[in-house]
């Protein structure tokens, strides 16, 4: 059970890595360093893949056409770019945290907490919050790739749980110390919650059989 629990934290541990690449990866720097660059890594690729078989491999790409009710593609749309790099810092941290028992998410996020303090604790919250609600933004994967959004939302659902515990227990202060409430902190996490509930994702019986997109 020790090895079990200790891998489960190494995971975890991994996760909170991944929380930093996604921000990195989503910055304005990012892309223009990325424009800035001329190599294969740099040059817009056809197809979006997501962890490539070999090297050298395109951080971005274009994504397909948008089709029309009457199966024609809009041309006067402009061209969209897909962020490999973004898309599968994405979905390993959905992986991670779907793959986590509660009990170990809780864990592990109290440990942050007693290591490295409140402030730095909240900060990790307020990541958590703003790369949830960049998912559902749609920045990661595009809102027409239903299988991996809807992976997403149970994700986001999953977490959510265990982090409105720990707010609870540590971010509601005594009345007498009311000038210590965190008000950025929980403004970010009804921000995501509200996202993801009001999400047209949900509406399951809307959904329309899913259209394999191949590239023309």
């Amino acid at each position: 059970m020790t090895l079990y629990a200790n891998t489960f934290f190494f995971l975890l541990r991994a996760s909170y890595r991944l929380l930093e690449s996604y921000k990195e990866l989503q910055s304005p720097l990012n892309a223009k360093a990325l424009e800035r660059t001329r190599s294969p890594a740099t040059l817009i690729t056809a197809v979006p893949t997501v962890f490539p078989s070999s090297y050298p491999f395109s951080l971005i790409s274009s994504l397909p056409p948008h089709k029309t009710a009457n199966n024609s593609s809009q041309a006067a749309l402009p061209q969209l770019i897909f962020n490999c790099g973004l898309g599968e810092a994405a979905i390993v941290l959905l992986v991670l945290i779907l793959s986590s028992p509660r009990k170990h998410l809780i864990g592990f996020l109290e440990g942050i907490l007693e290591i490295e303090g409140q402030d730095k604790f909240a900060s990790l919250l307020s990541k958590i919050f703003k790369v949830g609600l960049s998912i559902l933004n749609s920045d990661a994967f595009p809102k027409t790739w239903l299988n991996v959004n809807i992976l997403a939302h149970k994700v986001l659902l999953k977490i959510i749980d265990p982090v409105a515990f720990l707010l609870m227990k540590h971010f509601i202060p005594d009345q007498k110390e009311a000038y210590h409430f965190n008000s950025n902190l929980w403004r970010d996490g009804f921000a995501l919650l509200l996202k993801l509930l009001s999400s047209d994702q949900l509406v399951i019986e809307e959904f329309s059989p899913q259209v394999r997109m191949l590239p023309p």
